[in-house]
């Protein structure tokens, strides 16, 4: 099809090209008709006029005759001259019409004629006013024509496009709009070309086959997670019971300590991998009216003495805002935001947070990321090396976000990062 559109446009290109060339073309033919023409009409007179003038050779005063006929004809002139010769000379001249007083294009012919033995030249002109005009009519005609042609064939070679383009681009607007997520698939056009049935038959079989994939490993993650619990929480019991043992040297409970600090990332990861999975599954379908500033403030007085042990202070703004969403992913999600500004901020800092007219910012000094922040928001994806840290906070940000329909976005500028929430 890309083919055929191309021979659709070189073939338009050419004929409007070829239609043009043909302008000036049949422009210069049409005049060289009326010159052969015009050249045939002075060569009948000619001949006439000299036949003619040979009937009265008899007469005594005929040179006088021809005298005062060259000086009263206005197309005919004969003058004589010295040296016999006999060529016919056809040639266009301008010569000044005092009727209407501006040069006027002619055709002259010029033919040596012998009189009584005398020889004389034969001028004879017509003039090429009318001819003229009749060839700007002609091309005139013609530059219409092939303007009303152009536009005709670019409006038909547009809607052929339209047409034979259609159920290319309606593949293409579902493609895009194509989300792994979600329970829909891609139904192509009905159409009867042949390149765009094997098109849709790829894509359909490409989707699906992401689709089944997508899924396995969906289940597969939700699966893994859910029978981690059960040695996890084995793991932490045992350890705890370790712990409470009196016999155990501080080398022992030092590596007892560093297990249950390993262990507890884990039950963060399994938790947050949960999490992801559920949001997936579309299991936070209940949407109540859920005031932000209260959830909020909140959670920041719950940090506020983990910030007081990094003396980070925590000032915030906030307005009433209220949002229809599930409420439990409303504390994530700005439990998460708070967590990820208060772990990044640098000693004796602030954190700032703003909650106003619908939008949510938070913002706090640090120095800035060495990853590609068009990464922030992937999963398992974090800077620098943090015990606490799981990869997965800021990719939950961003999965609520978009399973609640807001948008979520991060700038660094004047040696803040800040993250702003769209609701």
């Amino acid at each position: 099809m890309r083919l055929l559109q191309v021979n659709l446009r070189s073939l338009l290109l050419c004929l409007l090209v070829l239609v043009a060339v043909s302008i000036p073309v049949s422009f210069f033919a049409i005049r060289e008709i009326l010159n052969e023409e015009v050249d045939e009409s002075l060569a009948l007179h000619s001949d006439q006029f000299v036949k003619h003038i040979k009937t009265f050779e008899y007469l005594e005063d005929l040179e006088m005759d021809l005298g005062i006929w060259d000086q009263l004809s206005y197309d005919i002139t004969i003058t004589p001259t010295l040296e016999p010769g006999n060529e016919h000379l056809y040639r266009n001249v301008s010569m000044f019409d005092s009727v209407e007083h501006e040069l006027r294009p002619f055709r002259t012919l010029t033919t040596p004629v012998e009189i009584r033995n005398k020889h004389y030249l034969l001028t004879i002109r017509m003039s090429l006013v009318d001819n003229d005009q009749l060839v700007i009519v002609l091309a005139s005609v013609q530059v219409v024509i092939v303007v009303l042609l152009a536009l005709a064939l670019l409006l038909l070679n547009r809607r052929l496009t339209e047409r034979l383009w259609r159920p290319f681009y309606h593949t293409l607007n579902q493609l895009k709009a194509y989300e792994l997520d979600k329970n829909e698939s891609i139904e192509p056009a009905t159409t009867k070309v042949v390149e765009f049935q094997d098109l849709n038959k790829a894509v359909s079989h490409l989707t699906d086959r992401n689709r089944k994939i997508y899924l396995q490993q969906k289940e597969f993650i939700e699966n893994a997670s859910h029978e981690l619990q059960t040695p996890l929480a084995i793991f932490h019991s045992k350890l705890d019971i370790l712990m409470q043992n009196p016999s155990i040297n501080e080398e022992a409970a030092n590596t007892i300590g560093e297990l249950e600090d390993a262990a507890q990332r884990m039950t963060r990861l399994n938790k947050s991998l949960l999490l992801l999975s559920k949001i997936d599954n579309d299991q936070f379908a209940d949407s109540v009216n859920v005031d932000l500033s209260l959830v909020a403030q909140r959670i920041v007085d719950n940090l506020r003495t983990l910030s007081d042990l990094g003396e980070i202070a925590i000032s915030v703004k906030a307005q009433p805002v209220v949002v229809t969403a599930n409420y439990s992913l409303m504390e994530i999600l700005l439990t998460n935001l708070f967590h990820n500004a208060v772990r990044y901020t640098a000693q004796n800092g602030v954190v700032n947070v703003l909650l106003a007219d619908r939008t949510l910012t938070i913002s706090n000094i640090g120095a800035p990321l060495k990853m590609d922040t068009d990464r922030i928001f992937d999963r398992f994806t974090k800077e620098g090396v943090h015990a606490n840290s799981t990869g997965l906070g800021l990719s939950i940000v961003k999965k609520i976000c978009d399973y609640s329909g807001f948008k979520v976005s991060y700038l660094y500028a004047g040696n803040r990062h800040q993250f702003t929430v769209v609701f």
